[in-house]
């Protein structure tokens, strides 16, 4: 009787990691920065392969309300590589405090509808960062909306350390153009 309630509790437990919401707009998370060293896990356990969205790679992927990046056309050109490995155009977009947007529900909606209207294609991964108010001291709110095409590259697991890099490069001493460079071309080496 205690196998049969021990298999019970392992299956529970394995269905439960193992549902979310997949798809777009679906599969977005929040995530809150904190100093934590390394990522919990630096290396997928999936081999995923390279999807192919006949999508050209598009350097012109960061709009930098902030001014924090030195050159954003570099930064851009610098997501190549994740392109490449991964056939995900990367959207990075650092937003300037809008005061209309007051909950986490409400820039979520915001980030959605921006990339229905901005983004022409099911193959983007976009990163919206929605600065405070006092932007130079608060952290802000981060959010994702992965495209229908790319789920099979930016699955749940893909995302999680996603969000792992985030959480160990923000903090870093790497100007935001490298920061940003690092996270997602680390992510690429870790789920590809």
């Amino acid at each position: 009787m205690t196998i049969i309630l021990i298999l019970v509790i392992v299956i529970v437990l394995g269905a439960v990691s193992f549902t979310g919401s997949f798809g777009r707009k679906n599969q977005n998370t929040e995530t809150t920065i904190e100093d934590t060293g390394s990522p919990s896990s630096s290396d997928s356990g999936i081999r995923r392969e390279k999807i192919d969205t006949d999508l050209v790679f598009d350097s012109n992927c960061i709009l930098d309300e902030l001014g924090w990046f030195e050159d954003a056309d570099a930064a851009g050109e610098s997501l190549e590589d994740f392109f490449d490995a991964t056939g995900v155009q990367p959207y990075i977009y650092f937003m300037d405090y809008d005061e209309s947007l007051t909950t986490d529900s409400e820039k979520e909606e915001y980030a959605q509808q921006w990339y229905e209207d901005n983004i022409d294609n099911e193959g983007t991964f976009l990163f919206i960062y929605f600065a405070e108010e006092d932007t130079d001291n608060d952290v802000g709110y981060m959010y994702y909306v992965c495209g229908y095409d790319i789920e099979s590259v930016m699955d749940e697991e893909a995302c999680e350390l996603f969000w792992d890099y985030v959480d160990e490069y923000w903090y870093s001493d790497l100007s935001t153009d490298d920061m940003i460079a690092e996270i997602f071309n680390s992510l690429a080496a870790a789920i590809m």
